[in-house]
């Protein structure tokens, strides 16, 4: 592989529609050309040219060439409803500065807006740590397909070379089509046929519960994820269909709430649960005193939720770490024998991970 990132231009590109505007302000070449000349100033932007044309007997187009590239409008007072468009080479935090204001100064009631990365790419790929080497590993980038930050994490979904469509999340491989039934049967192992009913936490990308119910079709599944957009991307981008079928409940919310919750019902009715988290390890070794805690109550929540004889199992991160990086597999594999029986552990390699990943399995004391 090769170890370069060459970009060789970059932009960001904003399209706003925005419906219920003000006609009159919609009709006025004047009002519109001030609004956007006073947003380009706004985001430090250098203004070449300016030309506006109000038709007859309404709307207007209009266009203001940057130095970094362009601003433009196109309106329809009739309906209310006018198109901008924002694209600049200048730095992002400006170009959103400039969208922003139009947006503000724009009278309306509704807005779309579509964010798209722009840029002349000759070599990109993505960079992720190997945790049992500390090295980095390169993956070629055929094609980004959406990239959103959600408020809890980094979302990406890119066409991986080798890999295909693979769920990106702060920079690590979650999960792809080439390969995600190998972590997937890994998680569903102590699964029997004869499970009614299981519950899935994490696991928003719907590949486990849609390899389960490929196992057992009348299998009932709820699966608890934090962060919606995860299961956003997967439906639109990784043609996730699971969470259409009747059998399975999505839960958006935190784990260890929704555990509480189900504990202080004090009704233990899944045949197995599956610990799908946060990806591990997580940072460095000063986190081990967080993520005891995290796994602690989420351990002790599922114990009582499980009927007897039932199992758990979870990922638990790189099977090996270097010592800088949290032994997450260790402090896991320990918590599990705190509170079940029978813990046993598999090392399965994951090819999009580029290392072994540690599977932990217990049965219901």
């Amino acid at each position: 592989m090769k170890s370069d990132n060459k970009k060789l231009q970059k932009g960001l590109h904003f399209t706003m529609d925005l419906y219920g505007c003000d006609p009159y302000l919609l009709n006025s070449a004047e009002d519109l050309e001030k609004v956007m000349t006073e947003a380009s100033h706004d985001g430090s932007m250098e203004i070449l040219k300016s030309h506006f044309h109000k038709f007859d007997p309404q709307g207007v187009t209009g266009f203001l060439l940057l130095s970094t590239s362009h601003v433009s409008v196109h309106t329809w007072p009739e309906y209310g409803y006018a198109a901008f468009d924002v694209f600049s080479c200048s730095d992002d935090v400006n170009t959103v500065k400039v969208k922003d204001y139009i947006i503000k100064n724009i009278q309306h009631e509704e807005s779309v807006e579509k964010r798209i990365k722009r840029g002349y790419v000759y070599h990109e790929f993505l960079t992720s740590p190997v945790y049992s080497n500390g090295k980095q590993v390169q993956i070629k980038i055929n094609s980004k397909m959406a990239e959103i930050n959600s408020g809890f994490q980094n979302i990406s979904v890119l066409d991986l070379e080798h890999y295909g469509k693979s769920l990106v999340i702060d920079g690590l491989v979650q999960t792809s089509e080439f390969d995600h039934k190998i972590y997937d049967k890994a998680l569903l192992k102590k699964m029997h046929e004869e499970d009614g009913e299981i519950l899935i936490l994490g696991g928003g990308d719907g590949y486990v519960a849609e390899t389960a119910l490929s196992i057992n079709p009348k299998l009932k599944i709820t699966i608890v994820e934090l962060d919606y957009e995860v299961v956003n991307h997967a439906k639109n981008f990784l043609n996730q269909k699971v969470f259409e079928n009747k059998n399975v409940t999505l839960v958006v919310g935190d784990a260890s709430n929704y555990l509480l919750n189900m504990k202080n019902l004090d009704n233990a009715h899944y045949d197995g649960i599956i610990c799908d988290l946060t990806d591990n390890p997580i940072g460095t070794k000063k986190s081990e005193r967080s993520y005891r805690k995290f796994y602690e109550e989420i351990l002790s929540s599922a114990e009582n939720l499980i009927k007897k004889g039932g199992w758990i199992s979870a990922q638990a991160g790189a099977s090996k770490v270097i010592s800088k990086y949290l032994d997450s597999s260790k402090i896991l594999e320990e918590l599990l024998v705190e509170h079940f029986d029978k813990v046993t552990r598999k090392d399965i390699m994951i090819p999009s991970f580029s290392e072994d990943n540690c599977f932990l399995y217990g049965r219901k004391k």
